[in-house]
C-alpha cells in the first residue's frame, strides 16, 4: 500500500515537471520572446525617415501607386528573409485562413512563430524599415494603405498598442488579444488589390506584428 502511494506521488511529481516544462517551452518562453521582439520593433520604427503626419483622401480610395508600393515592401520582406520565410509560409497560410473571418486576434495562437523562428520578425522589421524608406512611405501612410488594402479583401488589421501588449504579457497574461479592425471595403480599392490578392493574403499574419 505504502509503496503504491510512493509510486503514485512520484508519478504525479514527474507529471507536474513535464507539464511545467511544456508550459515553459510552448507558452511562457515564446511569450517572453514576444515581449523582447515588440520592444525592438518599436525601436526600429524610429528608423523610418518620413515622420510627418499623413492626411488620407476623404474618399478612402487608394491610388494604384500606393498599392504597388505596399506590395513592393512586402515582397522586399519576403525576399530578404529568403528560406526563413519559406519555412513558415505554410504556417502563415493556416493562420490567415483561421483568422480571416475573425474580429478578435488571439496572440497565443501565433506564438509558435516566435518559438520556431528565432528573431525572424525583428529581422523582417529591419528589412521593412529599409523598404519603407526606399518607397517613400511614412509609417502613417503605410498603415493607412495597408488597412485599406486588406479591408478590400475583407481582412482586419489589429490596431496595435505594443505597450499594452507588453504590459499584459509581462504581468503573466500569456493570452493577449486585440481587435481586428477593417473599414468598409471600397469597390475601387477591391479592383486595385485584386491582382495582388494571393500574396497579400499569404503575408497577412505578419501584419499582426506591424509588418
Amino acid at each position: 500500500m505504502r509503496r503504491g502511494c510512493l509510486f503514485f506521488l512520484a508519478g504525479f511529481v514527474i507529471l507536474l515537471g513535464v507539464l511545467g516544462w511544456l508550459a515553459n517551452a510552448f507558452l511562457i518562453q515564446p511569450a517572453r520572446n514576444l515581449v523582447q521582439d515588440f520592444r525592438q520593433l518599436v525601436q526600429l520604427e524610429s528608423g523610418v525617415q518620413r515622420q510627418q503626419a499623413y492626411r488620407p483622401p476623404a474618399s478612402g480610395q487608394l491610388s494604384p501607386g500606393q498599392v504597388q508600393r505596399l506590395v513592393r515592401v512586402q515582397r522586399a520582406v519576403r525576399e530578404g528573409l529568403g528560406s526563413r520565410y519559406t519555412a513558415i509560409e505554410g504556417r502563415l497560410r493556416q493562420l490567415s485562413e483561421r483568422f480571416g473571418a475573425e474580429q478578435q486576434l488571439d496572440y497565443r495562437a501565433v506564438l509558435d512563430l516566435f518559438r520556431e523562428s528565432g528573431a525572424l520578425v525583428v529581422d523582417a522589421k529591419k528589412i521593412q524599415v529599409r523598404s519603407l524608406n526606399a518607397q517613400g512611405f511614412s509609417l502613417e501612410e503605410y498603415r493607412w494603405v495597408q488597412r485599406q488594402a486588406y479591408a478590400a479583401l475583407e481582412l482586419g488589421i489589429p490596431k496595435l498598442d505594443p505597450q499594452k501588449l507588453l504590459q499584459q504579457i509581462a504581468s503573466g497574461d500569456f493570452n493577449p488579444q486585440t481587435a481586428l479592425e477593417a473599414p468598409a471595403p471600397d469597390p475601387a480599392n477591391r479592383r486595385l488589390v485584386q491582382p495582388y490578392a494571393k500574396e497579400l493574403r499569404d503575408f497577412y499574419p505578419l501584419t499582426w506584428f506591424g509588418l
